[in-house]
């Protein structure tokens, strides 16, 4: 059963750990808060934008709840001038899924490798914070979390997890995906089990989903990892306010499919140098899509979706007339701008040959796509993700009947991480599909990520 609830108890307001805590409730919209300073995240402030919002010197934060899933308190639509990376902004209490209510919604993407072991409840919320924008200022992404209700090991681990793709378009945020009549992914239902088992789980949107003149900053590698690490920011704030039930332990880990996957480590890229106040303790892949030029020359349904997305992201230089055949240039805005995933992919063929220019394709083919597109091409090196030499832990699960990443792609890419020092665990499931990765993984991601929060050495199966 759904359980519609009212806020829980909780102790002060919003805060961060080692700052001041905000009054009780919601304060006044368009005011200040009632007592208090705004709480200032761990990060630098923003250099960029400060001019354009000096005037808005009174923070806007909701922490709010209903008695059902519909929004209490109107969002945020502006940040103070003094804002910083990862400072939560609103926090509501959506409703509360019994282990039996975690454990039914599961069974549609767990399919044949369910139903999952559920140990809890899980509360689901949805939050805004505040993240870098590829200029340096501010920009607001929505998130949504799923907080273990007294999970029996105690104090729970974070797990920051990024979607994979679901279009460029606000409507195709994970966030708003339970609005839809049909499934971008099943995220709720995919990570709300997490919970259920004692991890305490966000999920952010990507930059560019709650703004309406841009497109998703889609495989825009620093873009996804300030997201990611934002909101690992943002979800301690929302356990230090005291909201949700029980607590969270320093320990976080970023995970994520297919694009999340690249976006994960991304995060484990940057970490040291854009959030180093984390504790961050490893990395997860299921289906990564760390190499994107690999992706290009596989499956060509997400070609339209990287080229806007850096053209927006750097500049004209990027011409999709070099890469698309002349039929899909003509309303690539309207179809690769505007409709989601399940749209695009009856729009654009997987044949890459059916796709590209010639050039392009025998230039991509042959490794060397710089000489049919050279801006193109030089963004899509400069966002592979996952080999700047983190050393993290990571764990990487790859499915034998992905046809989106191939066998090769993933085994190229584990021998490379395990090369820069990073203890890598590779698990491939030889009858699992791309999106199986995510069900098929569960059970080994947990207690991978349970070792290691526990302090246990981390495994490797790179050859020695």
């Amino acid at each position: 059963m759904t359980d519609h609830r009212p806020c829980p108890a909780h102790s002060g307001g919003l805060a961060h750990s080692g700052g001041p805590a905000l009054s009780g409730g919601a304060p006044r919209l368009g005011g200040t808060p009632r007592r208090g300073s705004a709480p200032h995240l761990a990060g630098r402030p923003f250099p960029g934008r400060r001019a354009a919002h000096a005037a808005l010197a009174s923070m806007l934060v909701a922490l709010a709840c209903s008695a059902g899933p519909a929004l209490a308190q109107p969002a945020p639509t502006a940040w103070p001038a003094d804002a910083r990376p990862g400072q939560l902004l609103e926090a509501v209490f959506l409703e509360r899924w019994d282990p039996g209510e975690v454990q039914r919604r599961a069974a549609a993407p767990f399919g044949a490798y369910g139903p999952p072991v559920v140990e809890n409840a899980v509360d689901l919320w949805r939050l805004r914070f505040v993240t870098t924008d590829l200029d340096g200022g501010p920009a607001v992404v929505t998130a949504q979390a799923f907080t273990p209700v007294a999970p029996p090991r105690g104090a729970a681990p974070l797990l920051v997890y990024g979607a994979g793709t679901t279009g460029l378009a606000p409507a195709c945020a994970p966030s708003h995906e339970h609005e839809r009549s049909t499934p971008l992914g099943y995220y709720r239902e995919s990570l709300a089990p997490y919970a259920g088992r004692g991890l305490a789980v966000v999920l952010p949107d990507y930059l560019g989903f709650d703004d309406p003149q841009r497109p998703q900053a889609y495989f825009v590698a620093e873009a996804e990892a300030h997201v990611l690490l934002d909101a690992a920011r943002a979800t301690r704030a929302l356990y230090a306010s005291g909201a949700p039930a029980g607590a969270l332990r320093d320990d976080v880990f970023v995970a994520g499919y297919s694009q999340g996957g690249h976006a994960a480590f991304a995060a484990a890229d940057r970490h040291a140098a854009y959030a180093p106040e984390l504790r961050l303790r490893g990395a997860v892949g299921h289906a990564a899509t760390t190499d994107v030029t690999a992706l290009l020359a596989t499956a060509g349904y997400y070609a339209g979706y990287v080229l806007l997305a850096y053209r927006d992201a750097y500049g004209e230089g990027i011409d999709p007339a070099q890469v698309l055949a002349p039929r899909f240039l003509a309303d690539l805005a309207g179809e690769a701008g505007e409709l989601c995933v399940d749209r695009t992919q009856l729009i654009y063929p997987y044949d890459v040959a059916a796709l590209y220019t010639p050039a392009f394709h025998r230039a991509l083919q042959a490794g060397s796509p710089e000489e049919a597109a050279p801006a193109f091409a030089r963004a899509l090196a400069a966002n592979a993700t996952g080999l700047a030499g983190h050393g993290l832990p990571a764990l990487v699960v790859q499915g034998g009947q992905d046809v989106v990443v191939r066998d090769a792609a993933q085994e190229a890419f584990f021998a490379a991480l395990c090369a820069t020092g990073s203890p890598v665990t590779y698990l491939h499931v030889p009858l699992a599909r791309h999106r199986d990765t995510r069900p098929a993984g569960f059970d080994a991601t947990l207690a991978w990520v349970w070792s290691l929060a526990d302090g246990q050495p981390a495994p490797a199966t790179c050859a020695p």
